[in-house]
């Protein structure tokens, strides 16, 4: 099964298990997993913890105890925990970083939110971003959760792109639509 599918079917099943619960519960649950992930991720986790979690050499007890002792550090809410531990019974641990994208993608869904990737020329301001978020929420009908990255290729302007919907006002894509338009006359 590919990892997508896998990541799918367990958040759906997380989701149906938290349903009687509020949005607070469903946003606690989704940020733990989603820092568990990131405690996966290769370039910027943790080694030990991806060592213990992924190394066979590590039985499952093993990884619960690792799993309990971030647990009780961090104060990690008890659904959390036990889906984790699940993960690690199913030897699904692998997959916790595609499960934590698919749960958030559920939870936005639920909540009635959106993530958008907003690309600039150069950082933008705290009142700029406001306004640019602002702008896609009137769009979008939806809250945005914003996702700020720095291009200067862009040259000048603003790009967001939510799910597969772009909004190009960049000076790059204006100049390619030129040249686009130059070339076919």
């Amino acid at each position: 099964m590919q990892e997508g599918t896998v990541g799918r079917r367990y958040a759906r099943a997380l989701l149906s298990s938290l349903e009687k619960e509020g949005e607070d519960k469903l946003k606690a649950v989704e940020g733990e997993l989603s820092a568990l992930a990131a405690l996966l991720d290769r370039r910027s986790g943790h080694a030990d913890f991806r060592q213990a979690m992924l190394n066979p050499s590590f039985n499952l007890e093993q990884r619960k105890a690792v799993l309990k002792a971030i647990g009780e550090a961090h104060k990690v809410d008890a659904a959390t925990a036990r889906f984790v531990a699940l993960l690690v019974d199913k030897d699904r641990i692998p997959q916790l970083p595609a499960i934590a994208a698919a749960f958030r993608d559920e939870v936005d869904a639920k909540v009635g939110r959106v993530r958008a990737t907003i690309l600039t020329a150069k950082p933008l301001s705290a009142t700029a971003l406001s306004d640019i978020v602002r702008g896609l929420e009137q769009r979008t009908g939806k809250k945005v959760i914003p996702d700020v990255a720095v291009d200067p290729s862009v040259i000048a302007g603003v790009r967001a792109k939510i799910g597969g919907t772009v909004f190009d006002a960049t000076v790059r894509a204006r100049l390619d639509r030129l040249r686009a338009e130059f070339q076919v006359q």
